[in-house]
């Protein structure tokens, strides 16, 4: 079965270039047109109802973003396609998205349409792009995916209470009293959490302040979180943590 795509791409090389990899390495997806804009996008988009978007972000006079406001719900899976750039990188990230970073290599574009094929065949809303296009929209409420098992779960950040690291896998504590097991390091979490005043306490541990109830002195130094948890505080990052307390306190 071909997957039915369509490139967003401003670049006319860049464009070019994707669709003769696709030709070569992915011969599963059949390219039915391709769009300079996000508004000759959205035409092609309705002309084709495409299973797969290959979509630059980085576009002059239009971040490719743009598309998925521009849009709504997504019905179709997406790829993002962008050179290194912190914030969009982050973003998809942050929404369990797919991507591939300029200039493509040939290897990640057959990983990442590896892992859409599977989802093309039920043609359902794209919960990834849609919670990207929130969360867009909403920066101060972000929801971050968290792949559990064969789900993925769309928790607002606000709701975690604390991350444990075990390893490669982070058990994420949430105010309902749940407790996910995710595939990420804490490296992972501590990176994408940062901005949202989660402090990495110890290297198990990284706490959202907004959840810390009591600081107390003893063993060292520990955390009491709302949910009755404690942190740990390791000896080289008492002092940040101290720190970090007073500016949140006042």
């Amino acid at each position: 079965m071909k997957i039915k795509s369509i490139i967003v791409d401003d670049e006319k090389h860049g464009r070019e270039n994707l669709a003769g990899l696709l030709r070569e390495y992915c011969p599963e997806v059949l390219v039915l047109g391709e769009a300079n804009s996000v508004a000759a996008a959205v035409l092609l988009i309705e002309k084709h109802d495409p299973d797969l978007v290959f979509l630059d972000i980085e576009m002059p006079k239009e971040n490719g973003f743009r598309l998925l406001e521009t849009l709504g719900h997504a019905r179709f899976e997406v790829i993002f396609v962008t050179a290194f750039d912190n914030y969009a990188i982050k973003a998809i990230r942050f929404s369990a998205a797919d991507y591939i970073l300029k200039p493509i290599n040939y290897n990640d574009l057959v990983e990442a349409v590896n892992r859409v094929s599977h989802r093309v065949l039920q043609k359902q809303e794209n919960q990834r792009v849609n919670e990207l296009a929130r969360n867009i929209q909403q920066p101060e409420n972000p929801r971050i995916g968290l792949p559990t098992g064969d789900r993925i779960e769309f928790i607002e950040v606000r709701k975690i209470i604390h991350c444990k690291g075990d390893g490669n896998y982070t058990h994420i504590c949430l105010e309902d009293k749940r407790r996910l097991l995710v595939a990420k390091t804490l490296v992972e979490f501590e990176e994408l959490l940062n901005e949202y005043s989660f402090i990495r306490t110890h290297k198990s541990h990284l706490v959202n302040l907004h959840h810390v109830s009591a600081y107390l002195k003893t063993d060292g130094g520990t955390l009491e979180l709302s949910n009755g948890d404690r942190a740990n505080i390791s000896r080289r990052r008492k002092d940040a943590v101290q720190e970090m307390l007073k500016s949140w306190i006042h």
